[in-house]
């Protein structure tokens, strides 16, 4: 597939299972719920662990991905705890600020250049939030 092709599938299931979330968010403990998101994690990893012919090692590269996945977990969960009390259309784009953390970590860690145009993206991102809030 070619890069849009990614893009797509990337807004689309990203966008799709924040959706979800917040509806299993409001009947689900979110223990159980988050149990569940780790299902769908070991299942989804390995059925595209396998396909792509992967071989069985584990590097410090692995261990980092295990910590992303926690990250997402523990993301996922507090996310559920809050479609408890917020509506999603306030929701979702708070949640989805955390693409401000990430360019500036890129920013300071690996040095990628931080252009007006990203600085203007943050801004308006974070007027989007207030606007939606």
């Amino acid at each position: 597939m070619d890069r849009y092709a990614w893009i797509a599938v990337l807004l689309v299931t990203w966008g799709t299972a924040n959706f979800l979330l917040k509806i299993v968010g409001t009947r689900l403990d979110h223990f159980s719920g988050v149990l569940a998101i780790v299902a769908g994690y070991v299942v989804a990893g390995t059925i595209f662990a396998t396909a792509g012919g992967g071989r069985l090692a584990f590097t410090w590269a692995h261990a980092t991905a295990a910590l992303i996945g926690a990250l997402y977990i523990i993301g996922n969960w507090a996310f559920l705890r809050l479609s408890k009390t917020e509506e999603i259309t306030t929701l979702a784009p708070i949640g989805n600020l955390a693409v401000v953390l990430t360019i500036l970590l890129g920013f300071v860690v690996l040095h990628e250049p931080l252009t007006v145009k990203k600085l203007v993206g943050i801004l308006f991102a974070i007027i989007a939030v207030i606007l939606l809030s």
